[in-house]
């Protein structure tokens, strides 16, 4: 009996250090595979961030040349042209009627002047590199046409402070987009903006009282993108590793509120004398 048993005793040892061998292996063999597909998807997700990032700087620098353009080369010729329209308007001096049509072609050329202006300053906000946020929110908030009869309050708690270059720009087309989508389609008689910064992290709060929009169901349909621009606007809080909630119904305007990280990125700035 006993002679029996031996080989039992012997073998059962090595079967369960055999079958614990292969449950190790299996446990480090799918350990290792989710590492892999951790790390390939890591991968793709650093691959797509840097063909974003590639794609809205090349925009940006569309944008520059574009306003270059506008600024030096239109802007110039429609200068030129006013200027031998005025020495027309003074030659036609004894003739009413010419006379009143150069003084009109002049108006008309001030107002193509002043909208290349402003084209090219919504291309290419040179406040925003010379002053930061806050001044270009500010001049954003100013050039709302006087009459759209929409009214912008904006606050916020920066008066000594800029951020990071990359992140005031991204920041100030998310709200340009939505600034944009108010006067486009929202009807609205009030815009209000906060900008507020705690810790480490930036709030950037904004609400119209325009008309609104069914927001769920405009997302089932998959029309939000192309309606409102908010693909365009979560792209822009992705590379700022931030978050946005975005709220509307009909008659009930819309709410948005994009949180970023700002630690290590704030730069003290009242010393050199640019803000206030």
């Amino acid at each position: 009996m006993i002679e029996t048993l031996t080989p039992l005793l012997i073998i059962t040892p090595v079967l369960l250090v055999m079958a614990i061998g292969i449950i190790v292996f299996v446990f480090a063999y799918q350990r290792r595979m989710l590492q892999h597909q951790e790390h390939l998807r890591e991968l793709q997700e650093l691959r797509q961030r840097q063909m974003l990032e590639a794609a809205l700087d090349a925009q940006e620098e569309e944008r520059r040349r574009v306003a270059r353009d506008l600024h030096d080369e239109v802007g110039g010729m429609l200068a030129l042209i006013r200027l031998n329209i005025g020495q027309v308007e003074r030659k036609c001096a004894e003739n009413e009627a010419a006379a009143e049509t150069a003084h009109r072609s002049k108006e008309l050329l001030d107002e193509a002047i002043q909208s290349v202006r402003r084209i090219s300053h919504d291309l290419l906000p040179v406040v925003l590199d010379k002053m930061g946020l806050v001044q270009a929110i500010n001049s954003l908030a100013r050039s709302v046409p006087p009459d759209s009869g929409l009214e912008v309050k904006f606050t916020h708690n920066l008066e000594k402070f800029r951020l990071e270059a990359r992140q005031e720009l991204l920041l100030f087309r998310i709200l340009q987009e939505l600034v944009n989508n108010t006067l486009k389609y929202a009807e609205a008689s009030l815009i209000t903006i906060n900008l507020h910064r705690e810790d480490d992290k930036l709030t950037l709060r904004y609400t119209d009282n325009g008309k609104g929009f069914n927001y769920n169901a405009t997302l089932d349909e998959g029309g939000v993108s192309s309606g409102l621009g908010l693909k365009n606007m979560q792209s822009r809080v992705d590379l700022l590793n931030g978050a946005i909630n975005f709220f509307s119904k009909l008659g009930a305007g819309i709410k948005a509120e994009i949180v970023v990280p700002v630690a290590y990125l704030i730069v003290i700035i009242y010393n050199f004398g640019l803000l206030n």
